[in-house]
């Protein structure tokens, strides 16, 4: 065990890492995003053109309706392995092994790419609590959309957020906000594989995996994921005695959010 599991709450434990160390330099690094034309072609068995007919790419709409698709097509399952490979053919593969069901990661891979398939830029985005090694983190998607908003969206629970103004809520505003205690409002149909969803959970639930962010370089549907290829962004203060000396941390957000 590097760094323990807190005997504090996690909104505690979040707020006492609220701040980065923005004296400190980042290592140097450049996001790869690649933007392909092509659909899988296995989704044409989940009759994706029909979904999204009439739907225009690179619209903020689209990006809502690819929510829609990837959740009412594939649910939450944190027990199922992902395959090997993570493209999102083997994912796909993988899910009609497990009655169409995945984990968070699988989720957010597949919509990150379908995004980026329709102009779209995105990513999935690693949750993670101060402990680690950790039982448990969360797999979101980082999504800037055309109209220049940025947005988390979470697949496992078909969500995404919005402001007390009525703006959308990035990943970096949910942490702060949750910090600070600021009141989100859920779209109509959030949900966890058809049933219900509770906001005051997850809003807990996130308390604890929104310590630190971490990310692929490359941005992009490929096989492998290796911790040589991310970055992980912290805050201050954070310990990191004992980690990998592999691993890429950095300190400045607006680094680590400049996809």
């Amino acid at each position: 065990m590097i760094n323990g599991i807190p005997e504090e709450e996690r909104v505690a434990i979040l707020k006492k890492y609220e701040q980065y160390d923005l004296s400190k330099s980042d290592i140097k690094f450049t996001y790869l995003t690649i933007m392909k034309k092509r659909v899988p072609m296995i989704l044409e068995q989940y009759h994706y053109y029909e979904f999204m007919e009439g739907i225009p790419k690179k619209s903020d709409e689209c990006a809502f309706r690819l929510l829609e698709f990837v959740s009412t097509h594939f649910q939450h399952h944190g027990e199922v392995i992902l395959p090997e490979c993570r493209r999102v053919q083997d994912i796909i593969e993988a899910c009609e092994k497990t009655e169409g069901k995945t984990n968070c990661r699988g989720l957010s891979i597949i919509l990150a790419e379908l995004l980026r398939v329709n102009g779209i830029k995105a990513r999935h985005v690693t949750c993670k609590p101060y402990e680690d090694p950790f039982t448990d983190c969360h797999v979101v998607v980082d999504c800037i959309l055309p109209s220049g908003q940025r947005v988390m969206l979470d697949p496992t629970y078909r969500l995404y957020l919005k402001d007390e103004k009525g703006n959308y809520v990035s990943l970096e505003a949910l942490r702060e906000g949750i910090i600070k205690g600021k009141t989100f409002f859920a779209n109509e149909t959030a949900s966890y594989n058809g049933g219900e969803f509770h906001l005051d959970e997850y809003l807990e639930y996130m308390a604890k995996n929104t310590v630190r962010f971490a990310s692929n370089l490359i941005l992009g549907d490929f096989c492998i994921e290796h911790e040589k290829m991310e970055i992980e962004l912290i805050p201050a203060g954070y310990p990191t005695e004992g980690f990998s000396s592999k691993k890429k941390f950095i300190y400045l957000p607006e680094s680590f959010w400049a996809i």
